[in-house]
């Protein structure tokens, strides 16, 4: 058995254009009505118990964050040579594990994450098992050298949330949006009242301006939300991170659509100068096409991207970048793959212009970049978040000046920032925890 699927493409190790804490925000935020946390369970019971264990999971995770040396060491030498991966191939100090018939794969590094006292603990060691705790994860990065100058990145990570069913993720959802179809007025008044301790933990970094719901002929409703996002508010307790928002996540501008074979939109989220636009369209909890007659969602919808960011003094990033969008419902497992194929129009720096850019043709050959997040039944009664990336990278001077890039935002964000960051998002899990105690004991 492989350690990790064996493709022609793989992502290197992540590395943040945006923190985290933004992702849990949103998804808070939305979840913002008694109806969505209900639907983490087939009773107020079940509810509560998968609702809680979810958060505690993702506070643990945040929790007094620590790292063995030789973890420690090895993300940081990945993370500066993940476009130059020669500089990582025979670094037998970073690997756990070379090619077996267990792993399949030339190099390997496996991490054991979870609790240990009071820290959460990342420590790099062999032969990880699959985690069987709430909060526990397990974290797997493999390089393979394909040819002369091409490497292989698959990365995946499994992070036990407690005994969620899979298929609820798909009930949370319909809950999400269906919890939109009311007045704005009601929304906005709802997440206040069920999410006191949340809406004030997250609104450090970002508030809400405006909600507008509009009904339509057929039943459904058109919304719109728009979210500022904004340090202002971190720089009393949080100012590391402040000051990262302000640098990297404020210039930020980026846009995820979804659309289907016939052209029509079914999502849209656009953020530029701090504002974060999200408009859908909902009938009962499911997604319509934005304008059109009513119909069923496709399974497999289009993806396009466009992500830009200020990294130094140079704004580098893609604009059009299609994939496919795939929402996976099988019976244990529920989740969302997106592959992209086609070379998206780059945005790189003037200095950029007499390098050879065929390499960045590279990634979308073959099987493409892949990307997968999602729910799986693991062991011990476990409901796995698991996601993994696949991305392959041609080695090339302009993937190594694109690599130095990145590895500067990620001196940055390393140390002090990802220390406030995380407790950031612990004390707003914790919040969270204890609005879903208060909501669910009425």
């Amino acid at each position: 058995m492989r350690l990790l699927p064996r493709t022609d493409s793989a992502r290197p190790a992540a590395r943040r254009a945006t923190p985290i804490a933004l992702a849990v925000a949103a998804s808070l935020a939305l979840g913002g009505c008694r109806a969505a946390v209900l639907a983490y369970g087939s009773n107020v019971a079940a509810a509560k118990a998968n609702a809680d264990a979810f958060a505690a999971a993702l506070e643990a995770r945040f929790t007094n964050v620590a790292r063995n040396p030789k973890f420690s060491a090895a993300r940081m030498r990945i993370a500066r040579y993940a476009f130059a991966p020669s500089k990582l191939g025979n670094d037998s100090s970073i690997w756990t594990g070379l090619r077996t018939p267990r792993t399949g794969v030339d190099r390997v590094l496996e991490v054991q994450v979870g609790l240990i006292g009071a820290q959460y603990l990342f420590a790099a060691r062999r032969s990880v098992p699959m985690p069987v705790r709430t909060g526990d994860s397990r974290h797997l990065i493999a390089l393979e050298q394909l040819a002369e100058n091409d490497w292989a990145w698959r990365t995946r990570v499994d992070n036990a949330i407690g005994a969620m069913p899979p298929s609820r993720a798909d009930d949370i959802t319909r809950a999400l949006f269906l919890s939109a179809e009311r007045p704005a007025a009601a929304v906005r008044a709802d997440y206040h009242t069920m999410l006191p301790r949340t809406t004030a933990a997250l609104g450090r970094l970002f508030t809400i301006d405006s909600i507008a719901t509009v009904p339509q002929g057929d039943g459904s409703t058109l919304v719109t939300l728009e979210i500022t996002v904004s340090g202002d508010r971190l720089k009393r307790g949080f100012p590391a991170f402040a000051k990262y928002i302000r640098n990297y996540v404020e210039p930020a501008r980026y846009r995820y659509r979804l659309t289907d074979r016939r052209g029509a939109d079914w999502f849209d989220a656009e953020a530029r100068n701090q504002l974060l636009t999200v408009r859908f369209r909902s009938h009962d909890g499911q997604l319509q096409p934005l304008v059109g007659a009513a119909r069923l969602m496709p399974d497999t919808l289009q993806i396009h991207v466009d992500a830009l960011a200020k990294i130094s003094v140079f704004t580098v990033g893609v604009t059009n970048m299609q994939g496919e969008f795939v929402h996976t419902n099988g019976a244990r497992e529920r989740g969302w793959a997106m592959r992209f194929t086609k070379d998206p129009e780059w945005h790189l720096p003037l200095i950029t212009e007499r390098l050879l850019r065929s390499p960045l043709h590279r990634p979308f050959e073959g099987k493409g970049v892949f990307f997968t997040l999602g729910f799986r039944t693991g062991p011990n009664g476990q409901t796995l978040l698991t996601r993994e990336t696949d991305v392959t990278v041609r080695e090339s001077a302009i993937m190594r000046f694109l690599g130095n890039l990145g590895f500067t935002a990620m001196s940055d964000y390393a140390g002090r920032v990802e220390e406030e960051e995380s407790r950031f998002i612990a004390e707003s899990m914790a919040a969270f925890r204890a609005d879903v105690a208060a909501m669910t004991a009425k």
